[in-house]
């Protein structure tokens, strides 16, 4: 019965070994699931400078491009150049093509390491720390 229990103990801990090495998060899939709100964004992509300070920011991931856009405040006039009202409107920032692999993302030219808090995701590199959070 001894033994029994050995062998049964150790093709347990085989196994869950096993599960541990065959696990892994699918970060493509919960980008895409979501539309994110920058909750903070230090530095620049390309061409985009995103400042979440001057206007809410956001991104929106398909399965082959991230598309940033930001929400600004537009004024309305009439013929007499009085101001009629303002309103916010969501304007497009740019798009860049991206891939993942394990816990790295490539946005354009620059590799970020993604990690994951309880409610939002952090990539990051040496010059760049995107926070993003479910909108």
């Amino acid at each position: 019965m001894v033994v029994a229990l050995f062998v049964f103990s150790f093709f347990s801990c085989s196994s869950d070994e096993e599960t541990e090495k065959n696990t892994f998060f699918d970060y493509k899939t919960a980008f895409t699931a979501h539309e994110w709100e920058l909750l903070k964004a230090e530095g620049r992509l390309g061409a985009l400078k995103i400042d979440i300070k001057e206007a809410p920011t956001y991104c929106r991931f398909t399965t082959d491009s991230v598309y940033f856009t930001e929400k600004e405040m537009v004024y309305h006039f009439d013929e007499a150049g009085k101001l009629v009202h303002g309103e916010y409107e969501i304007s497009p920032c740019g798009s860049y093509p991206y891939t993942i692999k394990d816990d790295e993302i490539k946005i354009e030219n620059q590799i970020f390491t993604i990690t994951s808090t309880d409610s939002s995701y952090v990539l990051s590199n040496a010059d760049w720390r995107l926070v993003l959070i479910n909108k």
